[in-house]
């Protein structure tokens, strides 16, 4: 049986491809993290990437198309992420 751990970062694998995926309208992915009240937004660009099952990293943009390679990257420790959603921007 999965640890709710792992079930959690399948939860999220499962919407980055859904929000990658063109046959979905999707383009945000809020992280929502303990103690900060404004969620952190991402788009289908984004690049995202787990080390193991304990952080979640999130390069803006695709870095290889922009030559950025060494832009900062976000980096959540999944510990502190309290929830994700699937969204379409407002704007």
């Amino acid at each position: 049986m999965p640890t709710e751990e792992a079930a959690f970062v399948a939860k999220v694998r499962e919407q980055i491809r859904f929000l990658k995926h063109e046959e979905y309208n999707y383009d945000e992915l809020r992280v929502y993290v303990s103690g900060i009240a404004d969620p952190w937004v991402f788009g289908p660009d984004d690049e995202f990437e787990f080390d193991g099952e304990e952080v979640l990293v999130v390069r803006v943009g695709p870095t290889q198309e922009n030559e950025n390679e060494g832009v900062p990257e976000h980096a959540f420790p999944l510990r502190h992420v309290v929830a994700t959603e699937l969204a379409v921007s407002e704007e």
